[in-house]
């Protein structure tokens, strides 16, 4: 029996016949479970991400980032950019590419995890890494520094979850960016959002490996309060060195308004050059693209 169809009948078959019980966390357990060595737990750590780090690179790190690079460096000729910042780097992905194109980086992350497999992979140790809150960047950065260029990609605006969060975002970056300095942020498009692959429990991601064997239930849900906000639930399910562990996180995840994001940028200091809907330079429609670029400067 695979290690898939092992710890499916493991999760599934024990609620047939059995009561269910609760374990210290409230999650229903049972004998089966507990006797399989597979345990369900809430995770609580100060990394957040921490455990998303740990397979970060083998799963989204199939993503095309030598397409975004490519986009990059042609927009940082056309500014005359050598100094950037990626602000929300993860664990590097951007940055080592950008770095092997001569630009001088900073990462700058929230999590410890992304930051320390950033710098594993930075043999050259060319790229300053630093841990810190995005809307705080005049503080992790060092006084009277200034970049040519920074940019936010990915998922990273999505946890600013509040237009008080945006705000302080941008006005901290305005105090590390050069005037006329670049600045380029991707953000998820509220119009978007496709009720029809909500509530529903999929199979995201698998991987399959001598050493390890990993599979990603999860399930996505507005948010109650704010319907632009997408709960994503993940559960990872990994069977390394023998072990099988299982285990549940939540994450909140905002996606944004076209005009209200827009109106954001420009009131606290940037004008809008151009909105893509990719690195493709496609201009962005607000009712065909799931995803919105805005290419900015300092005022």
């Amino acid at each position: 029996m695979s290690f898939f169809e092992e710890t499916s009948r493991i999760m599934f078959s024990s609620s047939l016949g059995k009561v269910a019980t609760k374990d210290k966390y409230g999650h229903d357990s049972n004998e089966a479970a507990v006797n399989s060595r597979v345990r369900l737990q809430e995770v609580k750590m100060k990394d957040e991400y921490g455990l998303e780090a740990k397979f970060y690179d083998k799963i989204w790190g199939r993503y095309d980032y030598n397409a975004d690079v490519e986009f990059l460096g042609k927009l940082f000729r056309e500014h005359d950019c050598r100094s950037v910042i990626d602000v929300g780097c993860g664990t590097g992905n951007h940055a080592l590419r950008l770095s092997r194109m001569g630009y001088e980086v900073t990462g700058v992350d929230l999590s410890s995890t992304m930051l320390r497999i950033a710098r594993n992979k930075d043999k050259g140790g060319k790229i300053r890494f630093a841990q810190g809150d995005m809307k705080a960047l005049d503080i992790i950065t060092p006084k009277r520094e200034r970049f040519d260029a920074a940019i936010s990609l990915g998922l990273v605006s999505s946890h600013l979850y509040t237009d008080r969060e945006v705000r302080a975002f941008l006005n901290s970056l305005l105090k590390i960016l050069k005037k006329n300095g670049l600045f380029v942020l991707s953000a998820r498009n509220a119009a978007k959002i496709d009720d029809e692959h909500l509530n529903k429990l999929r199979l995201d991601h698998m991987i399959s490996e001598e050493k390890m064997q990993l599979a990603i239930l999860a399930q996505n849900s507005r948010d109650l309060q704010d319907p632009n906000t997408i709960v994503w639930r993940p559960i990872y399910l990994v069977k390394e060195k023998g072990k099988v562990d299982l285990q549940a996180k939540e994450h909140r995840l905002r996606w944004f308004e076209f005009p209200k994001l827009r109106k954001l940028l420009i009131e606290e200091g940037f004008r809008i050059n151009a909105v893509y809907a990719g690195p493709s330079r496609e201009k962005f429609h607000e009712e065909k693209h799931p995803e919105m670029w805005f290419i900015a400067t300092a005022k």
